[in-house]
């Protein structure tokens, strides 16, 4: 069901139907960028289709799976977009995901986990790089820090980890999109 990667990663596999993703990518491309967040950003609360739900169950799934409970669980979605010419390109900094968002229904704990999946990969695009030499000072610069290790270049499979591991954004260098959509999870 999972693969081990490092860290504490895990990569899972999604099943979904290529014309659901096909779909999903479709939407992606037609959202608005979102200016309450850095990068290019559109959270799936303000789009209005049904077949994101088949992605969140998914993504649920693979929660339940890592931390083999079930238990009342919050959660958040959002397509995380960039291109060689983004004008929104300040989402590029070390980050975790263990902020408190106040409008949310239930703040997320420190029981929480989120998760990347690459819908689109474009060649001269990386991937999410994570780092053991990675601390709360490093939280908010745009440098990579010695030992980078980056999530395989693989699209349409989740990569889950805890919430509170800081992490850096690739970047796309080229016109074609690379399409992540990113999730959220807690326990409440």
């Amino acid at each position: 069901m999972y693969k081990d990667l490092f860290l504490g990663i895990r990569q899972y596999d999604c099943k979904l139907s290529q014309d659901t993703f096909d779909k999903i990518e479709k939407i992606a491309l037609e959202t608005n960028n979102d200016e309450n967040y850095p990068g290019f950003q559109s959270m799936f609360c303000d789009i209005k289709e049904s077949i994101l739900k088949e992605i969140e169950e998914s993504f649920v799934d693979c929660c339940s799976d890592y931390y083999k409970l079930s238990k009342k669980y919050g959660t958040r979605y959002w397509f995380y977009q960039d291109w060689k010419d983004n004008p929104h390109r300040d989402g590029q900094y070390w980050h975790d995901h263990i902020a408190y968002f106040p409008n949310l229904e239930n703040p997320m704990t420190f029981y929480g986990l989120s998760g990347i999946m690459y819908l689109t990969l474009p060649d001269d695009s990386t991937t999410t790089g994570f780092s053991p030499n990675a601390d709360n000072r490093t939280l908010g610069s745009h440098t990579p820090v010695s030992n980078m290790i980056y999530l395989p270049k693989i699209t349409k499979k989740w990569f889950i980890f805890p919430n509170w591991y800081p992490h850096f954004p690739g970047l796309c260098e080229t016109e074609n999109r690379r399409i992540t959509v990113g999730a959220d999870y807690w326990l409440i």
